[in-house]
């Protein structure tokens, strides 16, 4: 079986094998023991190396595609030239700066290495961007990155927010001396609030610049204000939190379960965008990040609609897509 890439000639006919596996992890048992039945497994090993953007690859060992090859190989290994190397039968690389750099394919069997050069590359240009950069959004104690205004979404179930608004002369500040986004929540299903942009617009399409969404949260189980008491009375399996990019008519949106251990601390998390089916709006023009998170209970479980709770938010960060360093 060969295979001939769509943007780039990739064979895979082995005519190399070294005696002397060096690659990290490689034990004695690998060495060469019968290199003829090599030239036999190296024809049916199927290897695909695509060019996602200029000085952006994607390579992939298609395991199952080679059958006794594949079943002969115990462990693979890429060398991508520029000093990297990957055991994934699926990865990205990125060729930074200028030059002329070489991918080679490595298969480890009990009797020896398969080893083929299975495309070269020329680097023009040195890639403009930091792979998986990062961007501030808001921090609620400077200025956000991007111009633009947090909004409550849901004015009917929706408490504190006003009161405590970050861009208001009383943003609530845990712990002391940083200044966070307060949502409460008394009745209704979700609570929103959503940061809407100025002037811009983010791309969160495959070939675009951005894929997550990442953002610090802290859920009290108790939390008393002269508005009253937002005890955590909910189930930790009704308990979620999402993001949604919107794009002025619709909202994407990805969830997550909050359990009961994640109350009262600090938690980090990321929303991936990056396999998001993007159905519901035109993710190429994303203008606004919404923040949800609900303690409603399920009416089809005998509950209703009466939950309360606080959602403390900071440091929400845009993430650049990988791929997607485009120039």
């Amino acid at each position: 079986m060969k295979y001939l890439s769509k943007l780039l000639p990739v064979f895979i006919a082995i005519g190399l094998w070294n005696c002397e596996p060096t690659e990290v992890g490689v034990v004695e048992d690998y060495k060469m023991q019968n290199p003829e039945a090599l030239k036999d497994l190296a024809d049916d090993i199927l290897v695909d190396v695509r060019e996602l953007a200029p000085q952006i690859y994607e390579v992939e060992y298609v395991r199952g595609a080679g059958g006794e090859a594949d079943d002969a190989i115990q462990f693979i290994t890429w060398d991508f030239g520029n000093g990297e190397t990957s055991d994934q039968d699926k990865d990205t690389v990125y060729y930074i700066n200028p030059g002329d750099y070489a991918i080679t394919f490595n298969g480890y069997t009990y009797d020896g290495e398969l080893s083929e050069e299975v495309a070269t590359v020329n680097a023009e240009d040195t890639l403009w961007c930091a792979i998986g950069q990062r961007i501030l959004l808001d921090d609620f104690d400077s200025d956000a990155a991007y111009a633009g205004e947090w909004v409550n979404k849901n004015r009917n179930d929706t408490r504190l927010f006003d009161d405590y608004h970050v861009d208001g002369d009383a943003p609530y500040q845990f712990p002391e001396d940083n200044n966070v986004l307060l949502i409460g929540k008394a009745g209704g299903w979700w609570t929103e609030v959503a940061y809407d942009f100025d002037n811009e617009v983010f791309d969160f399409s495959y070939d675009g610049m951005w894929r997550k969404v990442a953002m610090r949260f802290y859920i009290p189980s108790t939390f008393e204000v002269p508005e009253g008491n937002f005890d955590f009375n909910i189930p930790e399996s009704y308990l979620n939190l999402k993001i949604g990019l919107n794009d002025g008519s619709g909202r994407q949106e990805i969830e997550r379960e909050i359990k009961v251990s994640e109350l009262d601390q600090w938690v980090d998390v990321e929303f991936d965008f990056t396999d998001s089916s993007f159905d519901q709006i035109d993710p190429t023009q994303v203008e606004s990040i919404w923040v949800m998170f609900t303690h409603a209970w399920d009416n089809d479980r005998g509950a209703g609609r009466d939950g309360t709770g606080v959602i403390m938010v900071d440091d929400i960060e845009l993430i650049q897509k990988v791929p997607g360093c485009l120039p």
